[in-house]
């Protein structure tokens, strides 16, 4: 009756010592983002959603999107994370548990005659040999005295937490990067049709030139300068495939089919794209699931170091077994047949040659270097909305200057025409007039696809669309 007190008075003191719980509680850093963003963000304009590309209306955007959301591997690859590290945390959480096993076995023997421990009778020694049959059940499990299995499971819930955000800024980056090569293509085509223009211009000049100095009017020279125009305007449209496949490549990859498969159709000119409201810097924790990932690794990385700390602490493991044991079949379910053991282990660690001080001091600065990388990625996701906004404002500007220079080049193209039907000048003068709207115009396209570029850059670096509250 004293030892069954005693090991009771040992439960319920690990017990109550189980409310103790070792380690720092984990707290989320400080973001410290400015009040406002270096580029002038616009304060109105659309609101992200999850499924951001739909807010276009473009439907061969819209099913890029499903396609790369459906077969892209970086998708696939995020999804298996999450299964592994949900694995992870079923295991720990089991450690929280007793442990159960039940065996049977039937074991034949027979004990040595030549041994020290054999006994002798008579000058005779004594062997046993026969068959023996048992039946066992078999309980272990730790008290957590300091916390260290709770540790464990909160690291691992975590990982969990940190998995799931990493697939959530794969989806971010993937539509990002699938609308941004789908729109490059737009623009290419846009400066297909600019270039085909531009080359049709050189080669009616080429023609006019060719006659001209045929007739003895021109010099060899304004020929070669005509035809070294249409060289290079022949070049520029030579390119072009060349340009479109890479990005028709990079778009099949993105979307996990094979380049060939591909096909797309050409649509209307590029527009300039809509606002998108940047919000406030304060605003991009709860925007961008890189940023809360970061925080779910600090998080893992405080619980290792209520792990390491429980390791300089003593350790409780109940366990126990019944069964039944026998030489005889038909016996081994009786009353004598009967055994068992229960009863704690404690365990003290007194020296391992400084493994847990180093553990330890590895926990911490796995939780310093956490800390570190998240306000290195809260600095580089400020930095990648100021980029897109700078770019976005850059380009706006630009392309109204180019579009000014469109309509006056556009104007004196109309006074060539309006003069050369009349004969005060030369056909030559009239592709001369040309030159200034055509290149303008392929500007323009180039200047398109950029700001469509930087608008799928705002929405990455924003997060697209994701919420903490929502995913």
């Amino acid at each position: 009756m004293f030892q069954l007190k005693t090991v009771l008075t040992l439960v319920a003191t690990a017990a109550l010592a189980a409310c103790t719980t070792l380690g720092p509680n984990y707290q989320a850093p400080a973001a410290n983002a400015p009040a406002a963003y270096r580029s002038a963000a616009p304060a109105a304009g659309a609101e992200l959603q999850r499924d951001w590309w739909l807010m276009f209306g473009d439907a061969q955007l819209d099913a890029l999107e499903a396609q790369a959301l459906q077969a892209g591997p970086t998708l696939a690859a995020a999804a298996a994370r999450i299964e592994r590290a949900r694995a992870v945390f079923g295991a720990t959480r089991a450690d929280e548990l007793p442990r159960v096993d039940v065996g049977a076995s039937e074991t034949g023997l027979r004990t040595s005659a030549k041994s020290v421990t054999t006994p002798v009778l008579g000058g005779k020694a004594i062997t046993f040999e026969g068959w023996q049959s048992g039946l066992q059940a078999s309980l272990g499990w730790e008290i957590d005295l300091w916390g260290r299995v709770k540790r464990q499971a909160e690291g691992a819930q975590a990982q969990l937490d940190a998995s799931t955000l990493d697939a959530a800024a794969a989806r971010v980056a993937l539509t990002a990067d699938v609308a941004a090569a789908y729109w490059q293509w737009r623009a290419l085509a846009d400066e297909a049709k600019a270039l085909q223009r531009q080359r049709d211009s050189r080669a009616q000049a080429f023609q006019v030139a060719q006659t001209r100095f045929d007739a003895g009017s021109s010099t060899a020279q304004d020929l070669e300068r005509v035809r070294a125009e249409l060289a290079s305007a022949d070049a520029d449209v030579a390119d072009l495939p060349r340009r479109q496949a890479l990005v028709l490549n990079q778009i099949a990859a993105l979307t996990g089919q094979a380049a060939a498969e591909l096909k797309l159709q050409a649509t209307a000119p590029l527009a300039a794209p809509p606002q998108i409201r940047a919000g406030l810097p304060s605003e991009l924790l709860q925007r961008r699931p890189d940023l809360a990932q970061s925080l779910a690794q600090l998080h893992a990385a405080t619980a290792q170091v209520g792990i390491a700390e429980a390791a300089f602490y003593p350790s409780i493991h109940l366990t126990g077994s019944f069964g039944y044991q026998s030489k005889a079949l038909g016996d081994l379910v009786s009353a004598p047949a009967r055994l068992y053991s229960f009863g704690p282990g404690i365990s003290l660690p007194l020296f391992e040659g400084g493994r847990n001080q180093a553990n330890l001091g590895a926990a911490k600065a796995q939780v310093d270097e956490s800390l570190a990388g998240f306000r290195g990625r809260m600095l580089q996701a400020l930095r990648e909305v100021d980029d897109a906004l700078a770019e976005l404002q850059g380009r706006a500007a630009v392309v109204d200057a180019q579009n000014r220079t469109l309509a006056s080049s556009s104007q004196a193209l109309a006074v060539a025409r309006s003069r050369y039907d009349k004969g005060a000048v030369s056909y030559l003068d009239v592709t001369e007039a040309e030159r200034t709207p055509l290149a303008t115009e392929r500007a323009l396209a180039q200047l398109r696809g950029a700001q469509w570029a930087a608008t799928a850059q705002l929405v990455k670096a924003l997060g697209g669309g994701w919420a903490a509250n929502g995913g």
